[in-house]
This record gives structure tokens, C-alpha cells and sequence, in this order.
């Protein structure tokens, strides 16, 4: 299962300590620019690859960071952009 947010600079320092604690190191993560893989937003992208219950467990433990949830065709784009290196 794949799980793509998005958050802005401000919100940078927290969501990488966050991303230091054990669980995340066991579930991988990539963190993008957003402009580099072409999206107009301003601020980066977060993706998770992992099991239902990894990304559910994840959820929690990022929530109230300032994490906007990436669904629908946007989620897509930017997971096959992450995933492949291709933009476009």
C-alpha cells in the first residue's frame, strides 16, 4: 500500500524528527520537493510504502504535524513519479 502527503517548510523540522523514530526506519520513506516532481504546490512531498497497518500506525504518529493526505488522481501522479524517477 502506498500513502503520499504533502506538507510545507514550517511544518519540515517536526515531520523529520518524527521520521527518525524506529517504526518509520522499518517502513522506508522519500521525501520530495514538490516542484521537483512537478506539482505546483510549494513544500514537500512524503511517501510511504508499507502494509495497511504500518501506514494506519504511521498516520497516528504524524498526525497533528501539519500533513495533508495526497488521494485520488494527485496521489497517483505523484507515487508513479516517486516510484519510476520519471516526471510527467
Amino acid at each position: 500500500m502506498e500513502a503520499v502527503y504533502f506538507f510545507e517548510d514550517k511544518a519540515g523540522k517536526d515531520v523529520v524528527k518524527a521520521l527518525k523514530e524506529d517504526q518509520f526506519k522499518h517502513i522506508g520513506y522519500i521525501i520530495r520537493e514538490c516542484n521537483l516532481l512537478g506539482s505546483e504546490r510549494k513544500g514537500y512531498f512524503l511517501y510511504l510504502n508499507a502494509n495497511s497497518e504500518e501506514i494506519d500506525r504511521a498516520e497516528r504518529k504524524l498526525e497533528g504535524l501539519g500533513l495533508e493526505k495526497i488521494l485520488g488522481s494527485e496521489m497517483k501522479a505523484v507515487a508513479d513519479t516517486i516510484r519510476t524517477g520519471r516526471v510527467g
